[in-house]
C-alpha cells in the first residue's frame, strides 16, 4: 500500500488506481460543526477497504479563511483578497447574505497574492489526483433534513455527465429490493432522528432570530426551510399544509412535519432526491468534460454514516461492483 500525506489531503493507494473514493470535505471543523462532511472519511475508507483503489482523504478545513473548499470554484484574486475582512468579521448582519452567495459559488478567500497562490496549488494539486482516476466517487455528507425524505443515500450524475441516470436508476431498484428489510427495520428510527433534528433546528432559529418569520431571517436560513418545506408539501396532510400557510408557527410548523413522516416512503437509496451538484463547482471545473470515465457525487445521510456505517459501506460496494459492470 502507498501511502503519502500531501499539503490540503492524504492519499491511500493499493495496486490499482480505481476505483477513486474521494472526501473533498473531511478535514477539520473550524467554525462550527457544521463546517464539515461528518463521518464521510468513515464511510469513504470503509468502502476503500472493500474496493481498494485510491482514497483521497481532505485534511484541510472548508472555512475560506482557514482552508479551502474543494466543491467550490477558484475566485478570482482580487475577490479572494476583497472578501478576507468580511469573512475574518463575519457578525455584521448585513455581510451575511455577501458570505452566503460567496461560500455557495467559491472555495477559498486569502489576505494577499502569496497565500492566494499557495491555497491555489493546494486546489489544483488535489484535483489533479482526483482526476487520475477513471471511477470517480466524491463522498459526503448530508445534514438530516426533511428536504431528504425518503433518502438515506443519494447519488448525483452531473446532469447524467458522470453517469447515464438511467443505468444508476436500474442498479438502485436492485439494491433497494436486496435491502429492504433492514430499510424497513431502520424506518422509525430514522423519521425519529428527522423530527428531532427538524425541532433542533426551529429552536435555533428562534434563538437566533427572536422569531419564527421567514422575512426576519438571512437568506441562507430562508433557503433552507423553502427546500424542506418542498419536501413537507409533498407528503404532508392537505389540510395541515393549508393552516401552515395561514398561520406560519412553530407548532404549525412541527406538526405539518410530523404529518410528512407518517405518510413518507421507507428510506431508500434514491437519484438526484434532494441534491443535483449544483454546488460541485470544484468538480465540474477540474472533471468535465470527460470520456470514459464514471464520475459520482454521493450524499450520506448521517443517520446512516453514523449509526450503520458498516451496512453503509456494504451497500456502496455493491453498488461500485455494479457500476463497474
Amino acid at each position: 500500500m502507498d501511502i503519502q500525506f500531501k499539503k490540503g489531503y492524504n492519499l491511500y493507494r493499493t495496486a490499482n488506481v480505481d476505483p477513486m473514493i474521494v472526501a473533498p470535505h473531511s478535514g477539520p471543523a473550524m467554525e462550527n460543526s457544521n463546517t464539515r462532511d461528518d463521518n464521510s472519511e468513515t464511510i469513504a475508507n470503509l468502502i476503500w477497504n472493500k474496493t481498494k483503489g485510491t482514497l483521497i482523504i481532505s485534511n484541510m478545513p472548508r472555512h475560506r479563511i482557514y482552508g479551502v473548499d474543494f466543491n467550490r470554484d477558484v475566485p478570482k484574486l482580487k475577490d479572494a483578497i476583497k472578501y478576507y475582512p468580511i469573512f475574518k468579521n463575519p457578525d455584521n448582519s448585513k455581510d451575511q447574505d455577501k458570505l452566503f452567495n460567496f461560500r455557495k459559488k467559491y472555495g477559498f478567500v486569502a489576505k494577499n497574492e502569496e497565500q492566494y497562490d499557495e491555497k491555489l496549488r493546494i486546489y489544483q494539486n488535489f484535483w489533479g489526483e482526483v482526476s487520475k482516476g477513471n471511477i470517480i466517487i466524491m463522498m459526503h455528507s448530508s445534514f438530516i433534513r426533511m428536504k431528504s425524505l425518503p433518502s438515506v443515500v443519494d447519488f448525483v450524475t452531473f446532469g447524467e455527465l458522470g453517469i447515464k441516470k438511467s443505468k444508476i436508476k436500474k442498479i438502485l431498484e436492485e439494491i433497494n429490493t436486496k435491502y429492504y428489510k433492514f430499510f424497513k427495520g431502520v424506518d422509525l428510527g430514522y423519521k425519529q432522528m428527522t423530527f428531532f433534528e427538524t425541532q433542533r433546528m426551529v429552536a435555533r432559529i428562534i434563538n437566533m432570530y427572536k422569531s419564527f418569520n421567514l422575512k426576519d431571517m438571512t437568506k441562507e436560513m430562508q433557503s433552507i426551510i423553502k427546500s424542506d418545506m418542498t419536501k413537507i408539501s409533498q407528503y404532508a396532510t392537505p389540510y395541515l399544509i393549508k393552516r401552515l400557510k395561514q398561520s406560519f408557527t412553530p407548532q404549525n410548523y412541527l406538526t405539518t412535519v410530523k404529518s410528512a413522516l407518517d405518510n413518507c416512503p421507507l428510506p431508500q437509496v434514491t437519484v438526484e432526491n434532494a441534491f443535483d451538484a449544483s454546488l460541485a463547482h470544484g468538480p465540474k471545473r477540474k472533471l468535465f468534460p470527460t470520456k470514459n470515465k464514471t464520475i459520482i457525487e454521493i450524499e450520506t445521510s448521517r443517520f446512516m454514516s453514523y449509526f450503520y456505517p458498516n451496512m453503509t459501506a456494504q451497500i456502496m460496494k455493491d453498488i461500485i461492483e455494479k457500476v463497474k459492470d
